[in-house]
């Protein structure tokens, strides 16, 4: 058994939970619960409630002919302080420009592209820099060009594909034509939003179908009536033919992957995933290599594979031609499949494997392989590189473990051979995934600059043990779920925006290649970018523009080019500009600059930029908004807009990425960096302020489904231990664990129910892959939860790991159940080489809440 953090704290309501006098509530046991229609499934209420007023007034902002681009009501403004955090924001719709219907050259409702692709961190843009300053706020657009598809969404929210070859952009700055240009000289020329450049020609297929050799309407196009579309690329917009998918799997066959199991287990997934890889046109190609102290090439041309040995390490070639190395799956797939049940049994022997491991000779190998056409190499490492080029020092690895906390870099790598790696990779359309096993002794900040760079993804499992059916699960969905992913190919990204705005800084997993043009050798579903913007001078007009566009290969082998444009108001008013805040997307964009500072910095920098940021918006929006002198006044207020902008602060604070008492091992902070940058928007709040669930007394209908097939979810509540009760069942998620707590006095019948034993203490403390599947009301609904949001809501390549903690039951797990009950107050045990724990750390909610007033 392992936890992913081994880290000891206590809580300071911990005796207020085992000494708590509330009235003992029964367990209920409901027989036959039906499905029940899904009901206003919002998180917990705050005791702030919309009048009939507001409501209406809500309704008018929203309609497309308002005059004012943002709605301002003063009735939304809500005190902090004494109030816990109002989570029920969090199940609010994504906030969207208000912008005149006049706006767009169609009466669309789709003109303005979606915010799952693009959105900004104001919805309203300051008219100059002053304005900007004096608001505190941080402009940034944040991307997800490549969003992942629902099941339900693919016939409804598909982006457009235009194919028709005519491909009409501005003459000066390039931009693509979208619903928000002008028609100009009787419509035959065409202005563009983005440089207001007026001597563009309208395409003659506008109006003039050649094919059917009849008129066309213009006012029909996709490009004028979608915010976001996808053009197939003409032969302009390629260098060569598109690339076909082609995969190199690079394996650890060390005695540390001996010992952990991870070569059976990946050989069983890739068995299961070979006939789901996209490959609807035949073209994808597979190759592998194992590393240890040579290199293992394997020949899979002919009928049954060759393990062809390489102990030169120094001087890399490959012994085979290229086309026995890298084969075609469909033309090889016996050879593949045959291959892979012999390293189910081909490395389990220890007595012939060494230490020895030359990862970094072993990259270059691949990179051989795929450089012909690009692609992408998946690495499983369990062992640290320790010969050859990219050798790792351990002393490097044990000296960043006991560095003063706080006091280190976040993120730091270890040696430079890794990053010219990822530019040689970049260069040949290579990407780069990490599977990083072990525990300490890997440095896994070194090994994630290859994806950093190169738009890849590193996965890591800390005490990983196959052994384990919880581990050796995870393991495998996750090889699953990213082998058979559709990704974008061989991309390159690039922004635009109106006059006087700008692109400043880049944030993401990527290279450049030119000051403001990203390239992606892989674009994978969901991954999330940042831009930080900056007003160069004063904006003119009422509307600003921002378009991105995206070149990149489908998994298919078609070449598009996706364009998203997005169109803003401009305000003059610091008013209009608070209450057109996105907050979710604002504590993101403060997250990537903290993270900035922490990995040029220190860890500590970051945590410091974090809490300057917060004191200042909130001392703006006292002082420009409500006029209040914050030092004079008993409360701290904020927009609604603003609401959750206090506690997500606090929960990046309390991160594991942020955590500077040092108690939490390097590896474990470095993952917790990594996503913190790369995760998509639907789980990156999620992941960073969790959601956590009462089940023994859950409405009835939670568990069940709805007429649409959903699971309904139980009401969330807030993270405080003040919720818990002694005799209670509850469980607390964030996108990458489940935890299920059993207070100690839970009654026989719910023990019986939920993990089928007679008493509580009978309840074993750990990880298991699953709930024991009973044939009762309440087992099952938790059953369909748990599902729900391992599958149905979270349509990405984490699967989440579930642990039982009983309250009684083992201290270590106890307490990491407790962090993460973020509004509490939280003590560490520190070891003497540690500092004394900052203060933002150890603080509850409303201590945070004084500290901010305090800082104002």
């Amino acid at each position: 058994m392992h936890i992913a953090l081994l880290y000891q704290q206590q809580t300071s309501h911990d005796n207020d939970i085992s000494q708590s006098k509330k009235p003992k509530r029964l367990y209920p046991i409901h027989e036959n619960v039906q499905p029940m229609q899904q009901p206003n499934n919002k998180r917990q209420q705050h005791q702030y409630s919309v009048t009939s007023q507001d409501k209406a007034i809500e309704h008018l902002s929203r309609m497309a002919i308002t005059t004012s681009p943002v709605a301002v009501n003063r009735g939304f403004d809500i005190h902090l302080l004494g109030n816990a955090p109002m989570i029920s924001d969090f199940e609010l719709p994504l906030p969207t420009p208000r912008i005149p219907a006049s706006a767009s050259v169609t009466i669309s409702d789709y003109a303005q592209c979606d915010s799952k692709y693009q959105r900004c961190t104001l919805n309203a843009i300051p008219y100059n820099n002053k304005l900007l300053k004096k608001s505190k706020l941080p402009l940034s657009l944040l991307l997800e060009p490549y969003p992942r598809t629902q099941p339900q969404e693919k016939n409804l929210n598909q982006v457009p594909v235009i194919s028709h070859g005519n491909i009409s952009r501005c003459t000066r700055c390039k931009s693509f034509i979208n619903p928000f240009i002008q028609f100009i000289e009787d419509g035959l020329k065409w202005k563009c939003n983005i440089c207001e450049y007026d001597d563009n020609n309208v395409p003659p297929a506008y109006d003039w179908d050649h094919i059917t050799r009849q008129k066309a309407d213009r006012w029909s196009t996709p490009e004028l009536n979608y915010g976001c579309v996808d053009y197939v690329a003409t032969s302009e917009f390629m260098s060569r033919p598109p690339q076909p998918p082609v995969y190199v799997f690079v394996i650890d066959t060390t005695k540390q992957a001996i010992n952990t199991g991870i070569i059976p287990v990946l050989a069983e997934a890739l068995i299961a995933s070979i006939d789901r890889i996209p490959n609807s046109d035949g073209r994808a190609r597979i190759g592998f290599i194992t590393v240890s102290h040579a290199i293992g090439f394997y020949g899979l041309g002919n009928k049954e594979p060759e393990l062809l040995m390489m102990p030169d390490i120094d001087d890399i070639y490959l012994p085979r031609a290229h086309d026995d190395l890298v084969v075609n799956l469909i033309e090889a797939k016996s050879a593949v499949f045959d291959l892979l049940e012999r390293l189910k049994v081909m490395f389990t022997n220890e007595t012939f494997a060494t230490n020895d491991n030359c990862l970094g000779s072993a990259l270059k190998a691949a990179r051989q392989l795929l450089s012909p056409t690009g692609g992408k190499i998946i690495c499983f490492q369990a062992s640290l590189p320790n010969i050859g080029i990219g050798a790792l020092s351990p002393t490097v690895i044990h000296k960043q473990n006991t560095t003063a906390a706080g006091e280190n870099l976040l993120l730091e790598p270890t040696s430079e051979f890794y990053r010219l790696f990822s530019e040689e990779c970049t260069k040949s359309h290579v990407c780069a995934d990490m599977f990083v096993f072990g525990s300490q002794n890997i440095d896994v900040a070194t090994l994630n600059v290859i994806p950093r760079f190169t738009g890849g993804q590193t996965h890591y499992y800390p005490g990983f043990n196959a052994n384990n059916i919880g581990d050796r699960e995870k393991l495998k969905l996750e090889i699953k779920k990213l082998v058979r992913e559709e990704v974008g190919l061989e991309a390159i990204v690039r922004t635009k925006c109106s006059p006087g705005l700008a692109c400043k800084l880049y944030h993401g997993n990527f290279s450049f290649q030119l000051p403001d043009i990203l390239v992606l050798p892989n674009v994978p579903r969901d991954a999330s970018y940042c831009i930080d913007l900056c007003i160069e001078k004063e904006l003119q007009g009422d509307l600003a523009y921002i378009q991105t566009c995206m070149l990149y290969t489908s998994s298919l082998g078609e070449r598009f080019i996706r364009v998203m444009t997005t169109c803003l108001p401009i305000t003059r008013k610091i008013t209009e500009l608070f209450y057109a805040v996105d907050q979710q997307s604002t504590v993101r964009a403060m997250a990537y600059q903290a993270l900035d500072k922490a990995v040029t910095l220190k860890i500590r920098d970051g945590k410091e930029y974090l809490v300057s940021k917060t004191v200042a918006i909130c001392n703006a929006y006292s002082k420009e908004v409500i006029g209040i002198v914050p030092s004079k006044s008993t409360q701290l207020n904020v927009c609604r807009s603003l609401s959750l902008l206090p506690a997500m602060v606090l929960a990046l604070l309390k991160s594991e990425a942020f955590n500077d008492t040092g108690v939490v091992p390097t590896n474990i902070a470095t993952q917790s960096g990594i996503l913190l940058r790369t995760l998509p928007t639907s789980l990156w709040s999620r992941y960073v302020y969790p959601t956590f669930y009462s089940l023994h007394d859950m409405p009835l209908h939670a568990g069940t489904f709805n007429s649409s097939e959903k699971c309904i979810m139980p009401p969330p509540i807030n993270l405080s231990s003040e919720k818990l009760e002694r005799h209670g069942c509850y469980l607390v998620e964030n996108g990458q664990r489940i935890l299920i707590w059993i207070g100690r006095e839970a009654v026989p019948q719910l023990c019986s129910d939920l993990l089928n034993v007679s008493q509580v203490s009978e309840i074993k403390s750990g990880q298991i892959p699953s709930l024991p599947i009973l044939n009762n009301p309440f087992s099952e609904r938790v059953c369909r939860i748990i599902k729900n949001l391992r599958t149905d809501l979270r349509h990405c390549n984490f699967y989440q790991s579930l642990y039982v903690v009983r309250e009684d039951g083992e201290p270590v797990l106890r307490n990491w159940f407790m962090t993460h009950l973020l509004e509490d107050c939280q003590h560490f045990a520190t070891g003497s080489r540690f500092q004394k724990t900052t203060s933002y750390t150890a603080m509850s909610y409303y201590q945070w809440l004084g500290h901010i007033k305090e800082g104002i």
